[in-house]
């Protein structure tokens, strides 16, 4: 699948964004995050969050690399943080929670 470069100038094209990604987000998708700290990564996760219907606190998970929350279709959304981690790093940990489930990876 092709990667699409998109620029947003402020939190409204942020959240304008997020709603357009709506149709797309379904069990088994992986949705890369890719950006310098700071520029938007976690607001928009959280935007995403929201426009599901989670009601919960979405917060970064830099130092706790997963966090996951239910999305009302019994299936969740996994939020990575992959920052601190090394390329030699295994990741097999993390296969099964991504199986049937969203994820949102930074």
């Amino acid at each position: 699948m092709p990667s699409v470069k998109v620029e947003i100038n402020n939190l409204t094209d942020l959240e304008k964004f997020a709603k357009s990604l709506l149709p797309y987000l379904q069990p088994n998708l992986f949705l890369l995050l890719e950006g310098e700290l700071g520029v938007g990564k976690t607001t928009l996760a959280q935007l995403i969050a929201k426009n599901l219907g989670i009601k919960e606190k979405i917060t970064s998970p830099t130092f706790t690399i997963c966090q996951r929350y239910k999305i009302k279709n019994n299936y969740f959304l996994n939020h990575f943080d992959f920052f601190r981690l090394n390329a030699g790093d295994n990741l097999d940990a993390f296969q099964e929670l991504t199986i049937d489930n969203l994820n949102i990876i930074e």
